[in-house]
């Protein structure tokens, strides 16, 4: 009986013991995760910077956009020009206040999965964004121009706007095919950097912070 009751108080330790380190090691998980999601957050705090930096100029930009378009609606070319630079900018406020929604929504006391598609959705928002707003700068240095010099450059050189817009559509050929290039099957590798380099580095940031977690996890 004596023997019988030393093996119980053997067991009732182990269990105790037991319970002990799983509380630890659920402490101990739940600090690294924390800290991580923390990181995972402050490492957007840039791109909410860099979005609200470019809602600003777009608000200034269609503040002196459209004035020029509206004082020259019976000109077509300066109508045009003064267009499209307002509507540009006004794409730039729309895309910065879609992307501070994204980051606001974040559930950060949500899984590491579900905030990992999050961030995978805010990427995916800000990488088809940034070539909306990137990619139309192959043309709007001939607007720009005709904005800047009130239309005198169409009086005095036109072949420097015609000029701006034959090399804004080569620049555009250009560079979507060497996106095709770089993303063949084979060059896999160079594919996944330009990616990571359209994504972003605050973007890049909190998932691999978020990575650490999910290995951490699974260890």
């Amino acid at each position: 009986m004596e023997h019988a009751m030393e093996l119980d108080d053997l067991k009732l330790a182990w269990q105790t013991l037991d319970r002990r380190l799983q509380q630890q090691n659920a402490l101990g998980l739940q600090l690294f995760r924390d800290g991580r999601v923390d990181k995972a957050r402050r490492g957007l705090r840039p791109l909410v910077w860099g979005q609200a930096i470019q809602m600003l100029i777009g608000v200034l930009g269609s503040f002196w956009f459209a004035p020029f378009w509206v004082a020259h609606r019976h000109e077509p070319w300066l109508l045009l020009a003064g267009l499209v630079m307002h509507v540009y900018c006004l794409g730039l406020i729309v895309f910065g206040a879609v992307m501070q929604a994204r980051i606001a929504r974040i559930d950060y006391a949500a899984p590491v999965l579900a905030i990992q598609r999050q961030l995978l959705t805010l990427r995916r928002t800000y990488v088809i964004g940034g070539l909306l707003i990137g990619l139309p700068w192959w043309f709007l240095t001939a607007p720009l121009l005709v904005v800047l010099t009130r239309g005198l450059i169409l009086d005095n050189a036109p072949s420097a706007v015609w000029g701006q817009l034959v090399v804004g559509a080569i620049g555009l050929l250009a560079t979507g095919g060497f996106v095709r290039w770089a993303n063949q099957p084979h060059r896999a590798a160079l594919g996944r950097k330009l990616g990571d380099g359209a994504a972003g580095g605050s973007i890049h940031r909190a998932q691999a912070a978020l990575d650490e977690i999910a290995r951490f996890e699974k260890e």
